[in-house]
């Protein structure tokens, strides 16, 4: 194919598949967890930032890019009214504590 001098071959272009919008899910009222309204994934970051991870271990761990974890970890901060990791995972671990004591109650 001849072309011009100033004209450049272009790139075949692929179709692009629509994004498909999804509901996100929430964690059920079961697990322990579930109580304070944050999202499966969500509950996931807390459970590993309750056991001291970095939000580069908590990305290798769950397979998610660092600011990915970042900004998860700021939702939950939001949703928990806190100011830092640590008092979040001071929330999660009260939560999952009342939760074993209520067990142990039942027994």
């Amino acid at each position: 194919m001849l072309m011009a001098r100033n004209q450049q071959m272009k790139a075949p272009q692929r179709k692009r598949k629509p994004k498909i919008r999804t509901q996100t899910k929430l964690i059920p009222k079961k697990n322990p967890l579930g109580s304070l309204g944050l999202t499966a994934r969500e509950t996931q970051v807390l459970i590993c930032l309750a056991q001291g991870k970095t939000n580069y271990e908590i990305g290798v761990i769950l397979g998610a890019c660092t600011g990915t974890i970042c900004k998860h970890v700021e939702h939950i901060l939001c949703k928990l009214d806190v100011k830092n990791r640590t008092a979040a995972a001071v929330i999660a671990l009260g939560v999952l504590a009342k939760r074993k004591n209520m067990s142990q109650l039942v027994r």
